[in-house]
């Protein structure tokens, strides 16, 4: 649900009060209710009833405002809070490693203390240049050899993509999200980034400097790079430690 707009689904204000809300949901539903209308559309009831069982239960409603764009305390950085971005301060370990590989977080958070000085350092997956982000190396040939380990013949084994028939786009133009714009793809996983289509890679950035009064500052398109989507990268959020 974290997709819809509930508020607009229900026709009311984001600041709504749950009397408002519950009025307006007794007031639409009566519209749709396919046995009150018979030319109801049942999708838009049933829409309708989702979104009141989310916007009339504290927990729910609480979870949706901060979670999706539509709610009334959305914060992108809460995307964050089921992974632990490994800082200048620790390391990374399999496990992180792992979970970052299954959760393909983008944007990454960096607690700061109050002697920041604007500089810092971090890891962030950037895009394989070797294969431009396909995972495959594409410059790979296939040899055919005898049982004494003689070539007997060499093939090319990059061939042309089949999701955009070798063009590198897509039908609306865009660059490809299989072979990521090259028009083909390799029979073996670049050597480099072993398939991942990314590496990770130290990131330095000088110069931040925070807001007055603020407690935390964003840098765009600072934060990792898709490995499924071309182009598509998180941001960095530098946050101040709480003082105890």
């Amino acid at each position: 649900m974290l997709s819809k707009d509930l508020y607009k689904i229900l026709e009311v204000d984001r600041n709504s009060d749950k009397s408002t809300i519950k009025k307006s949901f007794y007031n639409i539903s009566k519209k749709y209710h396919p046995d009150l209308n018979k030319d109801s559309n049942l999708d838009i009831f049933n829409s309708i009833i989702q979104a009141y069982e989310v916007l009339s239960d504290v927990e729910k409603k609480s979870d949706y405002d901060s979670k999706s764009i539509y709610g009334n305390s959305y914060d992108e950085r809460l995307e964050l809070l089921d992974f632990e971005f490994s800082n200048t301060s620790k390391s990374w370990n399999e496990d992180k490693l792992n979970d970052f590989r299954k959760n393909e977080v983008l944007n990454i958070i960096i607690h700061v203390d109050e002697e920041f000085d604007g500089y810092i350092e971090y890891e962030r997956w950037i895009i394989c240049k070797d294969c431009n982000g396909t995972g495959k190396d594409i410059k790979s040939k296939i040899e055919i050899k005898d049982k004494d380990g003689k070539i007997l013949k060499v093939f090319e084994s990059d061939g042309g993509c089949d999701y955009c028939e070798g063009t590198g786009k897509n039908y609306l133009g865009q660059s490809c999200s299989f072979c990521f714009g090259q028009g083909k793809t390799g029979s073996k996983n670049c050597e480099i980034c072993k398939g991942n289509k990314r590496i990770l890679g130290k990131q330095k950035v000088n110069g931040i400097i925070f807001n007055p009064g603020s407690n935390d500052h964003k840098i765009d398109f600072m934060g990792n790079f898709s490995k499924d989507i071309p182009g598509k990268v998180g941001h960095l959020w530098l946050v101040k430690k709480s003082k105890i």
